[in-house]
């Protein structure tokens, strides 16, 4: 039985997303959040194999706790439940893992398309050994998911300077670096920098520490994380 939740602030619809769900057999729906911070609550406490996310959770977003998720590694699959159908959360949503993205409002026939293909998804992952014909048919299919979700890069974000910035923070993989350390690596304007750096931040290239220090104000500082590295593994030919 693929255990479920919802985080859904609207609660008519959770209530017919909750309707829909019990007509599919092999699914249980074992928690529902109507806000941001229960659902995060109840995330801990269920542990579900499979969450319906909503985007707009009153004021917040549901992509803070879909990149929350994947920043704590945790084991949790997610179908994005949402009216926002732009280009950045559509994305966002894909570069983050959602193995199905369901545009409200939808029909029964397409959520049951949705939850049948994870449940299918599932049930060939279950083995903890895999051929190796396995392991390359299941790497072929997502790549070729992942060819059509290539980070597109905002306005004032050049690849070239980007790479520039992770690769000054991959010669010390290990190590934090600050901004000040990095600007003089670089060479890059402070200005910039931080530009970058939230950047990065949004797309989890980079993990971020504060430092508290007995004088004076703290001060945050930087590593590259497994995206980062990711990211540079497959753009090292800038």
């Amino acid at each position: 039985m693929i255990r479920v939740m919802m985080i859904e602030d609207e609660e008519e619809i959770a209530h017919f997303h909750a309707i829909f769900l019990k007509k599919i057999p092999g699914f249980s729906l074992v928690a529902s959040a109507r806000t941001f911070d229960e659902g995060l609550s109840q995330l801990a406490q269920h542990k579900p194999d499979l969450l319906l996310l909503d985007v707009y959770i009153g004021e917040q977003s549901g992509l803070d706790i879909l990149k929350q998720l994947r920043m704590d590694e945790r084991n949790i699959d997610v179908i994005l439940i949402t009216s926002a159908n732009d280009s950045y959360t559509v994305q966002t949503g894909y570069r983050f893992g959602v193995v199905d993205y369901l545009v409200k409002p939808f029909t029964f026939a397409r959520f049951k398309e949705a939850m049948e293909r994870y449940r299918s998804m599932s049930d060939e992952a279950q083995p903890d050994l895999l051929l190796q014909n396995e392991i390359d048919t299941f790497l072929q299919r997502n790549e070729k998911i992942r060819s059509k979700e290539r980070i597109e890069l905002p306005k004032g974000i050049t690849k070239v300077t980007a790479i520039r910035i992770l690769q000054a923070l991959e010669l010390t993989p290990t190590s934090w670096r600050t901004t000040a350390e990095l600007e003089e690596q670089t060479s890059i304007s402070h200005v910039s920098l931080r530009k970058y750096m939230r950047f990065f931040e949004e797309e989890l290239f980079i993990q971020k520490d504060l430092v508290y220090l007995s004088h004076g104000r703290p001060f945050h500082q930087y590593k590259i994380s497994e995206q980062g590295r990711q990211f540079l593994k497959e753009n090292d030919f800038v």
